[in-house]
């Protein structure tokens, strides 16, 4: 009787496990489409901004190409808790300032639609993360289960 119960206890894991997953899913997938959403948005502005200041003002000839480069936002992964995050640094080089003083607007929302990439794609990751460890949690109460029924069954 009691191997019932504890069968029954964890395949009420097993249930909620899935439904877990279910849900980071679809938290993964409208991270997914945020990100597509603000690369292409920032590709557009991009677009407008070389179609406004000429093709050769905006293009790569303004990535830095020697002297040291320090970004404004860097991903970090701590490794005591193995969780990721976006670290922002205000002193880091603006890269819109390698294109003129006065920049068309558009130039400034593409720097912020693919800003919001990065989160995006930062927001991804951690929960594809989640979605890892929930999955090894998955596969170790099946071979539970799995045992419990041979163990029955012998």
């Amino acid at each position: 009787m009691g191997l019932e119960r504890t069968a029954k206890q964890v395949d009420d894991e097993l249930d909620g496990i899935c439904l877990q997953m279910v849900q980071l899913m679809d938290e993964y997938c409208s991270n997914i489409g945020r990100l597509e959403h603000c690369l292409r948005d920032g590709c557009v502005h991009l677009a407008k901004s070389r179609y406004v200041m000429g093709h050769r003002s905006v293009s790569d000839l303004q990535l830095p190409t020697s002297g040291q480069y320090t970004a404004r936002s860097t991903v970090v992964r701590e490794e005591d808790t193995n969780v990721i995050r976006l670290a922002c640094d205000e002193s880091g080089d603006d890269p819109i300032k390698r294109f003129g003083v006065l920049v068309p607007g558009s130039l400034r929302k593409a720097q912020e639609g693919f800003c919001k990439c990065l989160e995006s794609a930062i927001e991804a990751a951690i929960v594809k993360a989640e979605m890892e460890t929930i999955q090894g949690n998955y596969l170790s109460l099946k071979n539970a289960r799995s045992q419990m029924t041979n163990v029955v069954n012998k």
